[in-house]
Parts: structure tokens; sequence; C-alpha cells
């Protein structure tokens, strides 16, 4: 069995063509949202104060979650196209887009541009969607077309129903009588137990329902997005505990394929023995991803305290990883801005790809000058200062900015800019800022829920250098 962290998004870098079993025209598309309008362009100026000025951002961020969700389903779309000569809605959503989504209805109240009766009913309504849909020994599959809940495959991926879990877990901690007894039997439902390679104690990426069989990959590495899924597995007890220490912190010094051999040694840490491996860069110690993407390192921050509960290690190792990419971009690459991580591609209509610091990853992705400001939010909870001026630097591309916040790419050496809005991008845009804002609004929920709050050393044993 082979060990990989990550496949990125099943369906973005391989689109699985979803599409209604009732065939709609774009035009009924767009009439089923709750909102839709060519989405113009918006100016914002940069140089408010900092709380003004992002809270103007998550207001327009907002929008998105506000209008692009199916009115009968309740469901977010995956994503948006919008340019000065055409628009299009892609009606699908993925298991993590409708965890996001719920948080980010949590996080509108929280920042007060939705009422919490309306919240709790836009939360209702996923919930009734989610008790309709197809499933596999009552795990979701990855992708369903929101208007009618039809799929065409019939994958589903551990990570996606992991950030699903995340959502459920703070719908409920946010409104727990109106909606606590139906989150928690879906929380119960999703169980990782029926995911989990306990020879390698890893988690398959999934199981392929068409093909009747796991695939041939786990997730094996720690520093990437996935660790929020193996807490929760953990917090749940669909898997054992071990199984956090059974991740690679690098791979092995005898996997020469890696970007370079890795220093360290063997510790006991919880009664597992773990190989403390790390990578040098100019004499910066560091844990790596796969790609060096900084979504990798940072998406489980949305909900994990990882600053707080792990100094000295994952804390740590964010406020490092986010220095070292910083440094890539502004001065080796002599970039105006920095954020490296798969996102849309500017130069084509609906294309995604792998972008990141190729040193900073096992295996590395190239950087191509393209940059997506939402790790930039993703880094408001490391560094806040170099955040936000980077923030502030991205709107001097003129075509970066609309009604719903930050397009999704720009590249830095042509000035070309995306003309797509993605759920999941802007969902961890408004996430992060919530935290950021309100004081870990989203991190204190998930940390509220006993399970998880149970499991908290996990965080704080480790030291990783």
């Amino acid at each position: 069995m082979k060990r990989i962290h990550f496949l990125l998004w099943l369906g973005l870098l391989c689109p699985v063509l979803l599409s209604a079993e009732t065939k709609l025209s774009q035009e009924d598309e767009k009439a089923r949202l709750i909102r839709f309008s060519p989405v113009k362009l918006k100016q914002i100026d940069a140089g408010l104060p900092e709380r003004q000025f992002l809270l103007q951002i998550a207001s327009d961020t907002w929008g998105y979650f506000r209008d692009i969700v199916d009115r009968e389903t309740g469901l977010p779309l995956d994503n948006i196209i919008v340019t000065s000569s055409f628009t299009k809605v892609n009606s699908y959503t993925s298991t993590t887009n409708i965890g996001l989504y719920l948080m980010c209805v949590v996080s509108a109240v929280d920042l007060g541009f939705l009422a919490p009766d309306e919240a709790v009913g836009r939360i209702r309504a996923v919930l009734t969607s989610l008790g309709r849909m197809e499933c596999w020994d009552d795990h979701f599959y990855n992708y369903y077309a929101t208007i009618d809940f039809s799929h065409k495959a019939h994958y589903v991926s551990s990570v996606d129903n992991g950030w699903l879990v995340a959502g459920l877990i703070i719908a409920r901690q946010a409104f727990p009588e109106h909606v606590g007894v139906d989150a928690d039997a879906l929380i119960k439902q999703v169980d990782f137990s029926k995911l989990y390679a306990k020879d390698l104690g890893h988690l398959y990426l999934g199981y392929d329902g068409d093909k009747g069989e796991y695939p041939p990959y786990t997730y094996g590495l720690f520093c990437t997005e996935p660790r929020a899924t193996s807490y929760i597995a953990i917090a749940k007890g669909d898997v054992p505990r071990d199984h956090w220490w059974r991740i690679s912190r690098t791979f092995p010094p005898d996997n020469k394929w890696q970007q370079q051999t890795p220093k360290g040694r063997d510790k006991m840490i919880d009664g597992s023995k773990v190989f403390s491996g790390y990578y040098r860069v100019d004499g910066v110690a560091f844990v790596p991803s796969w790609g060096g993407s900084l979504f990798e390192f940072l998406m489980p921050t949305l909900v994990l305290d990882e600053q707080g509960l792990a100094p000295k290690g994952l804390g740590l190792n964010n406020s490092r990883v986010l220095d070292l990419q910083i440094y890539y971009a502004l001065n080796e690459k002599r970039y105006p801005v920095w954020g490296f991580s798969p996102c849309a591609v500017p130069d084509e209509s609906e294309g995604y790809r792998e972008y990141g610091v190729p040193y900073l990853g096992s295996k590395g992705y190239p950087d191509e000058g393209v940059v997506t400001p939402h790790v930039s939010f993703l880094a408001l909870m490391v560094d806040a200062p170099k955040a936000v001026e980077n923030i502030r630097t991205l709107l001097e591309y003129p075509d970066i900015y609309g009604e719903y916040g930050f397009y999704d790419s720009v590249n830095v050496m042509t000035g070309r800019c995306s003309a797509r809005y993605l759920c999941l991008d802007q969902a961890m845009t408004l996430i992060a800022l919530n935290n950021y804002l309100n004081d870990r609004a989203v991190q204190k929920r998930f940390h509220s829920y006993p399970p998880v709050q149970a499991q908290e050393d996990l965080l704080s044993l480790e030291k990783f250098y």
C-alpha cells in the first residue's frame, strides 16, 4: 500500500462532470439560487483602519454564501465564473463545501451579518438535505448535485467527510437547542473506522464505490490538511489514539525521492515511537507538507488552536513555514505579494492547479507566479501584521476584487486574475476572518465540544525540533 498525504479535491483535479438528473438550463439553475446577478468588480479602500478594512472584506465574502445557495435544498454551489462577457454557475457541491458553509453561517451571526433565527433556518435546511442523500455505509459521497443530490461518481473522501463533521460540530455548539439532536446523529453516522487502514495506522483516501474497493493510498504525512480529520476521528473514538503518532512527520530518510534527506531522531511520545524528522532551509528547521502550500499547513487552524496548544510543535511550525514562504516570494522570487496554494488557474476559465514553495514540501509544487488571496486570511492567526499588509497589497491588482470579495487567484507576473469564486476558498477566508476578529470564535466552539476537548494533549505533547 502506498502512503501519500493527499490527492487534491478529486473532481477539481480530475473533474467529475456532475449534473442533476433533472436537466435545467443555466438560466433555470441561476433562478434556483437565493439571489444571482452578474457580479461586478468593486473597489475597496486599502487604507481603512484594520478592523474596518477586514470587516468590509468579511461582509463582501459573506455575500457568496448569502446568495450562491440553492433556495430549495439549502446547499452552497461549488463555484461560479464571472467575466465581462458571460457568467456560469456550477450546481454541485462537496461535503467539504457543506461543512465549511455551516461554519460560515455561524460566522455570519458572529460578525453581525445574519440574524440567529435565519442562521438556524439555513442550518436546518442543510441537515434536511443531508438526510436525503444517498450514502455508502453511512458515509457521504464526495460530490452531489445541489438541485437533486444526484452524483455520477460514487467516491467517498475521508478528508472531505472530516470537514463535514467539523462543520456539524460548529453548528451543534452554536445552536444546541435548535440543531443539536440532528447534528449529533449525523456526527455519529460518519464512522471513520470504516476508512481506517489498521496495518498502517492511517486513513485511506476514501472508498471507491464504483470499483467496490479502497484506493491503494493513505494519508501518510502529518503537516497536511487531513490532520484535522485525523483529530476528529480520534475524538469520536472511531480510530485509536495512536493513529496520531503513526502519521509520518517526514518520510523516512531512505526515501530518496523527497526534496531533502530529513534530520531528526526517534522519540517516545504518548507511548508511541515517532520519528521526529524535519528539513532545514537556510538554517531554519521545519516539518514539511506534501507540496509546500500554505493551505496544507494552515487550513486545520480554522478549527484547531495549534498556535495556542502546540507552541513548540504545530504552532511553531506554522510560524516558520509562513516566514519561509514570505521570504521565498518577496526576496528569492521578487514577487510583490505572497500566498501559494492550490487555486483556480488565472489563465484558464475553469482550471484548478496546485501551487506552493517547492522546498517546503516533501514532493513540492511549483509556484508559477500564482498567488491566491485566501491563504493570507489563513495566516491572520499566525502573523496578523504580515497577513494584513499582504492583503492590502493584493488590492493593487485592479481586477482582483468584486462584489463577493477577492477573486480566487492572480498571476503576479502578468497581473491576470481568475474570474472565479470557489466556495472552498471563500469559506476559508470568512471563517479565518471570524476567528481573527472575534477572538477565535470558531476554534473555541470546536474545542468546547467535549470529545474534542478531551484530546487536546495530542497537540500539546509534541515538540518538533
